[in-house]
């Protein structure tokens, strides 16, 4: 029997369940990792991560001469998949505005959820087909983006800018709710400034 849709936060509209937002072999965007035993607690049932074993290592000490080998066990990450997907949606916009449907492409990755306008401003390509990206500074992960497949712009998945371009892409807050997914109608950035193009509503390329 399928499962009640709840009912949408205000201002929010309903995307589908968490599932449809998820690769095939993701189990759970939630789960756990318990870095005692090597295991993720997936709805609650333990999912054992495959042991890796590291090289031997060989100490050696001048008196008296011996040598020592040891072998150490480590347990290996059940992070997600780092190749998450990227699914569209349509957003309806307020009676009078063009377009009417807003195309919204929205991810998960690295445990956290994230919405944008599909279009890259610079040439109008399907944002989906690009890839999630960590944003680092001086080696330290600080945000997501989404690098566009076309010619590798690279925008902020949050605040929607970019390092290389003035414009700016809309982003949507991420609620999901018993399962489900639902995405802010209005874009959660609005008060960054910037030029924005949506080739009225379709991708391009």
């Amino acid at each position: 029997m399928a499962s009640t849709i709840p009912a949408a936060p205000e201002g929010y509209i309903h995307a589908g369940p968490v599932s449809d937002f998820l690769p095939p072999s993701s189990s759970s965007p939630t789960s756990a990792q318990n870095g005692d035993s090597g295991t993720d607690i997936v709805n609650g049932e333990a999912t054992t991560c495959p042991a890796v074993s590291a090289p031997t290592t060989t100490i050696t000490t001048p008196t008296p001469a011996k040598t020592v080998e040891t072998t150490e066990t480590l347990k290996a990450s059940c992070k997600p998949q780092e190749d998450q997907l990227i699914k569209v949606i349509e957003i309806p916009q307020p009676a009078g505005r063009y377009p009417p449907q807003k195309r919204v492409a929205v991810s998960f990755f690295h445990n956290k959820w994230y919405a944008f306008i599909n279009i890259c401003p610079h040439q109008g390509s399907a944002l989906s087909r690009g890839t999630m990206t960590d944003i680092e500074d001086m080696g330290i992960v600080w945000g997501a983006g989404v690098t566009c497949s076309l010619h590798d712009w690279t925008f902020d998945a949050s605040s929607g800018q970019s390092d290389s371009t003035r414009f700016v892409i809309d982003t949507h807050d991420v609620k999901e709710i018993d399962g489900h997914i639902f995405v802010s109608q209005k874009p959660k950035n609005a008060h960054i400034a910037g030029p924005r193009r949506d080739f009225g509503g379709r991708e391009m390329n």
